[in-house]
């Protein structure tokens, strides 16, 4: 007796049907995963070093990026990231804020102690300027 095949119609009615119950599972499973330690592995981090010359060596980035094309990056941005980035960057917001606070604090001060504007723009930039991204990039961690 020959099998029969669900049609691709019958299994998106499936699909379809169990979505209510996606959202509830996937952060049942999410909860319980560990992502961290297998992310972090000796093991993973050789297949990401092999993986990464692999690809460096085949020029495969630039390739596919010109495969996908500016069109297709265009159409998915807007049809997809519209829709969630205004919601998205309010959840964020409180993260922002948390994190940015201490670089925007170092440089205001820096910017406070600055000394006085000249005519010159190269020692403004020297004096005034520089001294403000290197406070940002030390309270940042960068340096």
């Amino acid at each position: 007796m020959p099998h029969v095949h669900k049609t691709a119609g019958q299994a998106r009615e499936h699909l379809s049907q169990a979505v209510a119950n996606i959202p509830t599972r996937y952060k049942e499973a999410v909860a319980k995963a560990d992502w961290e330690g297998p992310a972090t592995s000796d093991e993973s981090e050789d297949n990401y070093r092999a993986g990464l010359a692999e690809a460096q060596a085949a020029d495969r980035r630039r390739a596919k990026i010109r495969e996908a094309g500016n069109a297709k990056y265009q159409r998915g941005a807007a049809e997809k990231g519209a829709a969630v980035i205004g919601t998205r960057i309010t959840a964020a917001l409180a993260d922002y804020e948390r994190h940015f606070s201490p670089i925007l604090a170092a440089m205001n001060s820096a910017s406070d102690s600055a000394p006085p504007r000249t005519r010159d723009y190269r020692t403004n930039v020297t004096n005034r300027l520089i001294p403000v991204i290197e406070a940002a990039r030390r309270a940042a961690g960068k340096e």
